[in-house]
């Protein structure tokens, strides 16, 4: 009774480790390649228990996730024009001079789009961080070597990384390496120490220069200014002047013709008129003295029965 119950339980004991053996579980993060001697036979990407042969079938996992690679930060080689446009009002431009480096650290994320590509070309997702970042290293150096380091700092440094992007999945493609890029990312893009003190004063040169060439357009729209304003002052006083005499003639000529008529038609009373204006004249100011003989005729309207 003991030996069958022996090799009963021996037999369930076999059962269970060969059952073991054609079982296998893959997780909802992971996604799977059966090989059948070495080579593969199929893909497993939906999660739950599989069954493969035991002994003769093995199981080659993958992650599932998206995965990072985060390479260390380059120094790189930007364009840089070195001009000013027409009605720039930015107050530097790029300040680098074409060809001089500046520090770019960037990242990236992938996720393994093809498990049976990726294990023949690459096997570990050490062997993919290299290649992606050598791939991804060559498509940067590309695309900022026709850029600018105002693009990186502006609205357009998004279509930068687009564009890297794009030529990075476009190269991983041609060479079916199983993987897809999903995101890559410019985190910083800043001077080497090397050059922050001669860009800056590059910079501060710059400013000076065109704080001098401003100043200049305000002093000669100054000038122009008050070049006009004098001409218009000079044209309206002659103006002014020419109106002034020629109103005076009119009331001269007026005053002639008055004259002329009140001493037509009372010659005594003109003469006293004229006698009252002098009068006037001579004695408005209290301080005058006049110095003359009693009997003058300038006191004639002064004398009894005049």
């Amino acid at each position: 009774m003991s030996t069958r119950l022996s090799a009963f339980m021996i037999v369930l004991a076999l059962l269970i480790v060969g059952l073991s053996q054609s079982l296998f579980i893959v997780d909802e993060r992971e996604q799977a390649i059966v090989l059948h001697l070495g080579e593969p036979v199929g893909e497993v990407k939906k999660p739950g228990l599989h069954l493969k042969i035991p002994m003769i079938q093995d199981v080659r996992r993958f992650d599932g996730r998206i995965l990072a690679v985060d390479p260390p930060p380059e120094q790189m080689v930007i364009s840089s024009t070195q001009r000013r446009l027409e009605g720039d009002t930015s107050p530097v431009d790029e300040g680098i001079a074409s060809g001089e480096p500046i520090i770019v650290d960037t990242f990236a994320r992938y996720r393994i789009s093809d498990p049976l590509k990726f294990m023949k070309t690459l096997r570990t997702e050490n062997a993919a961080y290299d290649r992606i970042q050598g791939i991804m290293n060559e498509a940067t150096r590309a695309v900022l070597g026709k850029r600018t380091l105002k693009d990186l700092l502006s609205t357009t440094r998004a279509a930068i990384m687009a564009d890297i992007r794009t030529r990075v999945n476009s190269q991983i493609e041609r060479d079916n390496l199983g993987i897809e890029i999903v995101d890559i990312r410019i985190v910083r893009a800043d001077l080497t120490s090397a050059l922050r003190q001669s860009t800056v004063s590059r910079m501060i040169s710059e400013l000076k220069e065109r704080a001098t060439e401003t100043r200049a357009k305000g002093e000669e729209r100054a000038l122009e200014i008050r070049s006009t304003a004098e001409k218009e002052r000079t044209v309206i006083l002659a103006e002014a002047q020419k109106e002034s005499q020629v109103l005076r003639g009119n009331g001269d000529n007026e005053a002639i013709k008055t004259y002329a008529e009140a001493m037509g038609k009372d010659p005594e009373f003109y003469n006293f008129i004229r006698s009252l204006e002098a009068y006037k004249s001579s004695m408005s100011n209290s301080d005058t003295r006049l110095i003359l003989s009693p009997d003058s005729e300038f006191f004639r309207h002064f004398k009894n029965g005049q």
